[in-house]
């Protein structure tokens, strides 16, 4: 979902966890403040090395699931190999492009983009929401535009207005906004629910 794949050395050493977390980018404060629940189903797009698929496999629990998805080959066989390291058997490693996600429609309770709105296209976007159930959550963390130690370049990160902005335009409804850490910040958005009316029948969608 990035404007190119990366391979597993670029993900090892730009991704590396130890530099995040040092950074204030932390995974686990993130699914504590959404809220994830044991059970539920977890669609990481853009997962890179896992930094967050791995913390909420954890959370979901065994009962749970989660789609690590990527367009780099490179990047989903690191994925795989490091579930089966760390036995993690709720963990999916999904060979994704950017304008198809090979997922069903509507399996997610939560959709996440982490450090990607700033350079996928808009169908990355509509794909996101195609596989979040109606009422599920999209989260997008990113770099704040400002300038900061690692990221991309100010000129090419979003402002927090126009993610929102961006994300609103999809149809999504933001429902929360938050810092995580110094150098990013997170935004909640909702997949509205289908408009119920007296007397007619609606599909899921």
């Amino acid at each position: 979902m990035r404007e190119r794949a990366w391979n597993r050395s670029e993900a090892m050493t730009l991704l590396d966890p130890s530099e995040r977390r040092r950074a204030g980018e932390m995974p686990e404060r993130l699914w504590a403040r959404l809220g994830l629940r044991r059970g539920e189903t977890v669609v990481d797009v853009g997962a890179g090395s896992g930094f967050y698929s791995f913390p909420a496999a954890a959370r979901v629990g065994p009962t749970g699931h989660v789609f690590a998805v990527d367009v780099s080959s490179d990047l989903v066989e690191l994925l795989r190999s490091r579930a089966d390291e760390k036995k993690v058997g709720n963990l999916e490693a999904v060979l994704s492009t950017a304008t198809r996600i090979p997922l069903e429609d509507a399996v997610a309770d939560v959709a996440i983009l982490a450090n990607l709105l700033h350079g996928i296209p808009s169908r990355t976007v509509d794909e996101t929401i195609r596989v979040l159930r109606p009422g599920g959550k999209l989260v997008n963390v990113d770099w704040k535009k400002e300038p900061s130690e690692g990221g991309p370049a100010v000129r090419h990160r979003l402002s927090a207005t126009m993610a929102r902005r961006v994300l609103t335009s999809h149809g999504l409804a933001h429902v929360d906004s938050f810092d995580l850490g110094p150098s990013h910040y997170a935004q909640v958005f909702e997949r509205p629910r289908p408009v119920r009316h007296p007397g007619h029948l609606v599909s899921a969608e």
